[in-house]
C-alpha cells in the first residue's frame, strides 16, 4: 500500500511541477525541493514537514497540496488526507491532472463516488482521456451499472484497440449483460492479441457451455491446455465436458492426463470413474475409487458411487459395506439411504429395505420415491395391504409420479381386483410415458383380467413394436393361450424363452407345444432357430483355430466382424505365404482382399468359410422347411439332397449340419445381448481327414 502510494506521489510531483500553479516563492520552492529529496530518501516525517511549510508560504502550491495528501494517506492520518484533498479541489479543480489525482486518491481511500466524480469531471476538461475511461468503467462495472460500464470499455477498447485488457473487461460486461456474441468476438480478439491471457480462453468456454454448445466449450478448453498443459481444474472440465457429450474417449484421454498431474484431484477422479462407468469398466471404476477412499476416508460421495458400482456387480454385500460407511459419517443422508434402500431389495433383504425407507420418511415426508420403493418392499413382502397405503401415499406425494400410478394399477389387475381403479391409474400413467412398454403391458394385464382377449393382444403386439422383453412376450402367450391359439402361444412363449430360460415359461412353452400338429411345431423350430440369429445386429470376436490331418497340425487365428446392416469381415493370419488375408461376404458376394492371394488358397479352406457362414444367409432355413425331420432324443435332423441340420428341439439351436462332405458341429453356445453365438465350433472333412476346432475369443458388440 506505502509503495503503491509512493509511486502515485512521484508520478504527480513529475507532471504537476511543469504546471503555473507550482510556487513561484523562492523560500517555498526551496522547502518544495527538499521536501521531494526527503521523500526520495524515504524521510517520510522531514518530507511531510518540507511540504506542510511549503503550503504555509504558498497557500497555492497545487504540487505541494497533492503531495501532501498522499503522505497523510500514507502515515494513516485519513483525515488531514481528506482535508488537503478537499484544498487541492478548490484550487485547482479545472485542471484534468489534478482531479485524475484526486480520482485515484479517493479511490485508495474506497471513496468511490467521489472518485467517480472526478473522474467524469476530468472527462468533462478531457473527453479522450483514457486512464479517466478505464477507471470509470471499472468503477460502474463495481456499481453493477452494467450498460454504463458497457459503453465507457467500447469507448476505451476504440481509443486502445491493441490493448487486450480493454477487450477483455469488454467481453466481461457483454457476457453479463446477456450479449454472449458480442462477448465471444472480444474474448476472441483478446486472445489474437495476447494468446497468453488465461481468462479469455476460459470466458469463451464457459459462455459455450451455459449456452449448451458443448463441442465449441470443448474446442475452447482444448486451445486453452495447448498453451497451458498443465491446469488440472480446467483438464478435469474438459473431461466432463467430453463425458456430456459421450466423447468418452477424449474424456478419459483429458482426465487421466490430470490425474498425472494431481493424482487425488476430487473432480478428476470422480468424472474418471463416470467414464468407466459408461464404458462399461466397473471394475476400474472400483479400483480407482478405492484407491481414492483410502486417502480420503470421509469422502461419501466417493463412498457412494463405490457401494452404486458393487451393486451394479451384484456384490450387494460389499455395495453395503460402503454405503454404512458412508451413512456413518452422515447417518440422515437421504441419498445414500436411499441406495441403500435399493441394494437391499435388489438383494433381497426387504425388511432392511423398510427400514432405510423409514427412516427417509422420518426425517423427508414429502419424499415420494420412498413411499414408492416401500411399497415394493412391503409387496415383495407379500404385506399388500402396506404396500397399497405407501402407493397412495406417493401418489398424494406427488399426483404424476407415473411409476406409482402403474404399479398401483398393474397390481389391482394382477390380483383382479378394483378394475375400475385400476384402469383410471394405468391411464394416468400411460397420459404421462405413453411409449413406456411396462405401462402398456398393464394396460394389456387390465384387459386379460377383464376376459378383453383380443384387445390385451393388440396392447402386447403394440408394446412389443416399442421394444421386446420376455415379460411382454409371456403376456401375450397368456393371451393367445387363453383364446386357444397354441401355435401363436408356442411362438410368443419360445420367443420369452429364448431372452430368458425360465423354468415357469417353459412349462408353459412345452403346454403348448403338446397342443400343436406335429408338421407345424417342425417348421416352427426351424423358424426359432432362425430368429436366434435374426436378433444379431453387430459384433466381434477372434477364434483361436487349430487345424489338424494325419500329417499335420497348425494353429491360426480368424478375426470376425459381423455387421447385420453391411457385411460379414474375416481375417486370416494362417501362414506366412496367407498373412493379412481378409475375406469380406455382402449380399451372397464373396471379396478377397488382396485379389492375388486368391489363387493361393486351397478350395477346401474357401469351402469351410462359406459353409461356417452359411447359417446367415435368409436361404439356409427356408431349404428345410416342410421336411419331416428324424427325431432322437431331444435332435430333430433335417435332410434335403446333399444337406442336412440337426436342431435341439427344446432350444431350437443348431447341433451340427453338413454339406458337400463337410460337417460342422457347435460344441458351445454363449449369451450374447438377446442372442446366442456358437463359440466352439468343430469342422470335419472325412474324405481328406481334416479336423478344425475353432474357439471364439472374447465376444464383444461393435460400436457404430
Amino acid at each position: 500500500m506505502k509503495q503503491k502510494i509512493l509511486i502515485f506521489i512521484l508520478y504527480f510531483i513529475l507532471s504537476i511541477l511543469s504546471t503555473p500553479s507550482f510556487a513561484t516563492r523562492y523560500d517555498a520552492y526551496k522547502s518544495f525541493l527538499q521536501g521531494i529529496y526527503s521523500l526520495k530518501t524515504n524521510n517520510i516525517s522531514k518530507a511531510t514537514k518540507n511540504l506542510e511549510h511549503t503550503t504555509q508560504l504558498d497557500k497555492e502550491s497545487i504540487a505541494a497540496h497533492c503531495n501532501l495528501a498522499y503522505l497523510y494517506l500514507q502515515e494513516a492520518q485519513q483525515d488531514k488526507a481528506l482535508q488537503m484533498a478537499e484544498e487541492l479541489k478548490k484550487l485547482d479543480s479545472n485542471n484534468p491532472k489534478t482531479t485524475s489525482s484526486l480520482a485515484i486518491f479517493y479511490m485508495i481511500t474506497n471513496k468511490l463516488e467521489l472518485a467517480k466524480k472526478l473522474w467524469e469531471k476530468t472527462l468533462q476538461l478531457d473527453p479522450e482521456n483514457e486512464v479517466a475511461t478505464a477507471y470509470i468503467a471499472s468503477l460502474y462495472q463495481i456499481d453493477n451499472k452494467l450498460d454504463e460500464s458497457l459503453d465507457y470499455w467500447t469507448k476505451f477498447s476504440k481509443q486502445q484497440p491493441e490493448n487486450p485488457l480493454g477487450h477483455l473487461q469488454l467481453g466481461n460486461i457483454q457476457e453479463k449483460l446477456g450479449l454472449h456474441q458480442e462477448a465471444l468476438k472480444s474474448y476472441e480478439k483478446t486472445i489474437k492479441i495476447n494468446p497468453n491471457i488465461k481468462n479469455a480462453f476460459l470466458a469463451k468456454a464457459y459462455i459455450y457451455e451455459n449456452l449448451g454448445q458443448l463441442k465449441f466449450a470443448i474446442k475452447e478448453y482444448k486451445r486453452y491446455i495447448a498453451n497451458f498443459p498443465q491446469d488440472v481444474p480446467v483438464l478435469s472440465q474438459l473431461g466432463k465436458c467430453c463425458y456430456d457429450v459421450k466423447n468418452y474417449s477424449d474424456a478419459k484421454h483429458a482426465l487421466l492426463k490430470a490425474k498425472k498431474i494431481s493424482f487425488y484431484d476430487i473432480k478428476t477422479n470422480y468424472w474418471l470413474a463416470m467414464v468407466y462407468e459408461k464404458t462399461n469398466q466397473i471394475d476400474k471404476a472400483i479400483a480407482l475409487l478405492k484407491a481414492i477412499v483410502k486417502k480420503e476416508q470421509k469422502n461419501i460421495a466417493f463412498l457412494a458411487k463405490l457401494g452404486h458400482y458393487y451393486a451394479l456387480k451384484q456384490n450387494y454385500k460389499k455395495a453395503e459395506k460402503y454405503f454404512l460407511e458412508a451413512l456413518s459419517i452422515q447417518p440422515n443422508n437421504k441419498e445414500i439411504l436411499y441406495l441403500t434402500s435399493l441394494n437391499y431389495i435388489d438383494w433381497g433383504k426387504y425388511n432392511e429395505a423398510i427400514d432405510c425407507l423409514n427412516k427417509i420418511i422420518k426425517e423427508f415426508p414429502d419424499f415420494a420415491d420412498a413411499y414408492f420403493y416401500l411399497e415394493f418392499s412391503y409387496d415383495k413382502d407379500k404385506d399388500f395391504l402396506q404396500a397399497e397405503k405407501a402407493l397412495l401415499q406417493a401418489i398424494k406425494l406427488n399426483p404424476k409420479h407415473s411409476q406409482a400410478l402403474n404399479y398401483l394399477g398393474y397390481s389391482y389387475a394382477q390380483q383382479g381386483i378394483k378394475l375400475d381403479l385400476s384402469k383410471e391409474f394405468i391411464a394416468k400413467s400411460l397420459s404421462l410415458e405413453p411409449k413406456y412398454t411396462n405401462f402398456i403391458d398393464s394396460l394389456g394385464l387390465l384387459y386379460f383380467k377383464m376376459g378383453k382377449f383380443y384387445l390385451a393382444e393388440k396392447t402386447f403386439i403394440y408394446a412389443l413394436g416399442i421394444a421386446q422383453n420376455t415379460l411382454t412376450y409371456t403376456l401375450l402367450g397368456d393371451t393367445y393361450l387363453a383364446l386357444k391359439n397354441y401355435t401363436n402361444a408356442w411362438i410368443a412363449y419360445s420367443l420369452s424363452y429364448d431372452f430368458k430360460q425360465n423354468k415357469y415359461i417353459e412349462k408353459k412353452l412345452r403346454f403348448a407345444e403338446s397342443q400343436m400338429p406335429k408338421e407345424e411345431l417342425y417348421n416352427l423350430l426351424l423358424l426359432r432357430s432362425k430368429n436366434n440369429y435374426d436378433r444379431l445386429f453387430s459384433f466381434k470376436t477372434g477364434f483361436k483355430t487349430k487345424i489338424s490331418s494325419k500329417i499335420l497340425s497348425r494353429p491360426c487365428y480368424i478375426s470376425m466382424i459381423y455387421n447385420k446392416k453391411k457385411n460379414i469381415q474375416l481375417s486370416l493370419a494362417y501362414s506366412a505365404v496367407l498373412s493379412g488375408m481378409h475375406i469380406i461376404i455382402e449380399d451372397k458376394t464373396v471379396k478377397i482382399e488382396p485379389k492375388a492371394i486368391k489363387n493361393e488358397i486351397p478350395q477346401d479352406l474357401l469351402d469351410i468359410i462359406y459353409q461356417s457362414i452359411d447359417i446367415f444367409n435368409d436361404n439356409f432355413y427356408k431349404q428345410f422347411l416342410d421336411i419331416k425331420p428324424i427325431e432322437k432324443g431331444s435332435n430333430l435332423t433335417y435332410s434335403k439332397d446333399d444337406s442336412t441340420l440337426t436342431l435341439d428341439s427344446n432350444t431350437a439351436l443348431i447341433k451340427n449340419f453338413s454339406k458337400n462332405n463337410i460337417i460342422v458341429e457347435v460344441l458351445k453356445y454363449e449369451n450374447f445381448v438377446a442372442s446366442k453365438i456358437p463359440t466352439k465350433i468343430k469342422i470335419y472333412i472325412p474324405s481328406i481327414n481334416i479336423k478344425i476346432v475353432l474357439t471364439a475369443t472374447k465376444i464383444s458388440q461393435l460400436m457404430e
